[in-house]
């Protein structure tokens, strides 16, 4: 089999998603991963990222998503949820640059770039300043008085 698109599970006996994804990764066989779970993107979407998944996807928003997701992957793009975008999002309004997310995610800074680009359209932002804008109000980001 040499499939397109790989929608893999992170709970599965042996060898975890994150495990599976990394060596389809490191066999090089051209095959995208769309990392699809009931788990958190909190917890699992940047070591799915560091294994190298081109998209995540929470279970519960497989039934309006999951073909989206598909033709974006199938299209040369990431995928991510809103939710994975905030992550992102919040992490461009800390200041840091793609060259520094990316070390501390062990990605390129051109896929970080990318990552952002797609939140900023995901939550339809154009602006640095809309962005923090929304990490302020969803309790992302605190101001000075607040800290």
């Amino acid at each position: 089999m040499e499939p397109d698109i790989v929608v893999m599970d992170l709970a599965m006996p042996g060898m975890d998603g994150v495990q599976a994804t990394r060596r389809i990764t490191e066999l090089g066989l051209g095959a995208k991963v769309l990392v699809v779970t009931i788990h958190d993107e909190d917890e699992f979407l940047v070591p799915a990222l560091k294994a190298g998944a081109a998209g995540f996807l929470n279970k519960s928003a497989a039934d309006t998503e999951l073909i989206g997701a598909l033709e974006a992957i199938s299209h040369g793009h990431s995928y991510l949820p809103q939710h994975a975008a905030a992550l992102l999002a919040r992490r461009e309004t800390q200041g840091a640059s793609n060259r520094e997310t990316g070390r501390e995610m062990s990605l390129s800074p051109k896929t970080v770039e990318g990552y952002l680009a797609r939140a900023k359209a995901k939550l339809g932002f154009h602006t640095r300043r809309e962005i923090v804008r929304f990490a302020l109000e969803a309790g992302l980001l605190r101001t000075e008085d607040e800290r």
